[in-house]
């Protein structure tokens, strides 16, 4: 039986958020919404307090004594995010396949490695120290000398985290028996055939091991224990809203999300990845309609130092390098400083629009252009985005927007002619989550679609042109 009502918490990486939601089938509806800072020694007490107030006690009051009653669920982002290390053998084939599972699984690619691993990839892989390895690679039925030296190569490293092998299924029996007693887990091979995915059996393990390591790492096992409910990872939570929504209302078909964040930006697609035409060829794999990916480099926060050297073209020109490093430093110092200064907000308006700018780019596809016998023909790599209608702005700073300039800019600048054309929006309306419901509206999409897709829809705020910075 659905329930009258439920709360959603979101534990992020700056913020911890919640809502109080009616689940009246005929009019739906948030009854009351709670924030305070994430607390990261122990998510716990943040978590405590915006329950209680939620619940309207004081906030202050212990965790036994909150009795809700509305059932909780619960997402959480906290550190960014599961941080995973794929292994595969072609590019553009089983290690594209192994970054779209790990990301439509809530996760995010912290290193990649191709073909054999090398000593130096083995010591990037201890230094970057990720949650999981996905190791993956080949065809069932294919070679299987590369994935045998890559297991043994692994077995010989420090890393000693749970390991996902979903490769060639003739070389598994030879992996567990190389990686034993390692904590390895093997699933179905991504690409059990060429061009033929196989995401599910990856992101169902992957969404496993989250639960364990946020549960039993950031002080979550009290909550869970007391409330009898599970912890999701926070972009799998959007990632599934965003399957709902043209699901759920068709009208709402081919749109895109940024949700810009203090650690991360991720950019979700929900629209048709080729186009079949005489004139277009596609190199490698034909991505899902549905994608995420995810960036720990682009955040205006935790992340702004990293952002800085990633996107110094933004900076060159509105700000000098020193007020640059001096911001940054004062970021680093205080994650949860809010601009006061025009100065500062003038500042952050750029850092967002390179973060949505740096997203989208890796996101989207592109055609560049070659001459065959047959005549002109174009390459396509990756996602073909330019049937997308609508974009949302999610996370803190584009939810707070005013007007479209941030995202029209970079979008527009997404378009500039270069050597390769970017395949990205042509002419989208721009809309934001402006009461920031995405992240907690996740937690009801798998288990109340209709419901979370007309919240979300309905609180979306359509942005006027541009017309003052935000």
């Amino acid at each position: 039986m659905t329930p009258a009502s439920v709360i959603s918490i979101d534990i992020g990486s700056t913020f911890t958020k919640g809502a109080l939601f009616s689940l009246a089938p005929t009019r739906p509806s948030v009854i009351r919404r709670a924030a305070c800072p994430t607390t990261p020694d122990n998510l716990t007490r943040g978590f405590s307090r915006v329950l209680a107030m939620l619940c309207e006690l004081p906030a202050d009051t212990p965790l036994h004594d909150i009795r809700p009653a509305a059932p909780v669920r619960i997402s959480s982002s906290a550190k960014g995010g599961l941080a995973i290390a794929a292994i595969g053998l072609v590019p553009d084939l089983t290690l594209q396949l192994a970054r779209l599972a790990a990301m439509s699984a809530g996760g995010k690619v912290v290193k990649s490695f191709a073909y054999t691993l090398t000593e130096s990839d083995i010591a990037g892989l201890e230094h970057a120290r990720p949650d999981i390895v996905l190791f993956c690679g080949g065809t069932d039925g294919g070679n299987t000398a590369y994935v045998i030296e890559n297991a043994a190569r692994l077995a010989a490293s420090r890393f000693d985290g749970p390991i996902i092998y979903a490769g060639n299924r003739a070389a598994a029996d030879r992996v567990a028996e190389i990686l034993r007693p390692r904590p390895l887990t093997i699933v179905s091979n991504l690409m059990p055939e060429i061009n033929v995915l196989n995401l599910e059996p990856v992101r169902e393990k992957i969404r496993e091991i989250f639960l364990q390591a946020i549960v039993a790492g950031k002080g979550l096992s009290e909550i869970v224990r007391r409330f009898e409910t599970g912890v999701r990872p926070t972009p799998l939570g959007v990632y599934e809203l965003m399957e709902a929504i043209p699901r759920v209302r068709p009208d709402w078909d081919n749109l895109c999300a940024v949700d810009l964040g203090g650690a991360t930006t991720d950019f979700y697609s929900n629209t048709d990845s080729f186009g079949e035409t005489d004139s277009v060829v596609l190199k490698g794999i034909r991505e899902p309609r549905l994608k995420r990916t995810v960036e720990g480099d682009l955040g205006l926060r935790i992340s702004a130092a990293a952002l800085g050297e990633s996107a110094a073209d933004y900076f060159a020109g509105p700000l000098n390098e020193a007020g640059l490093r001096e911001y940054v430093a004062r970021l680093i110092e205080e994650p949860g400083h809010i601009a006061v200064t025009d100065c500062e907000r003038n500042m952050d308006d750029i850092m967002a629009e390179a973060c949505v700018y740096h997203a989208a780019r890796r996101h989207a596809g592109s055609f560049r252009e070659t001459y065959t016998p047959q005549g002109r023909v174009h390459i396509q790599t990756g996602k073909d985005l330019r049937r997308v209608r609508r974009v949302i702005g999610s996370g803190g700073y584009l939810a707070s927007c005013k007007d479209n300039g941030i995202m029209r800019r970079a979008f527009r600048r997404l378009s500039e002619t270069g050597p390769e054309v970017v395949l990205a929006p042509e002419d989208p309306v721009f809309y934001a989550d402006a009461d920031g419901l995405f992240p907690l509206l996740g937690n009801l999409a798998a288990i109340e679609p209709e419901v979370a897709v007309a919240l979300a829809l309905e609180n979306l705020k359509p942005l006027e042109q541009e017309k003052t910075p935000c």
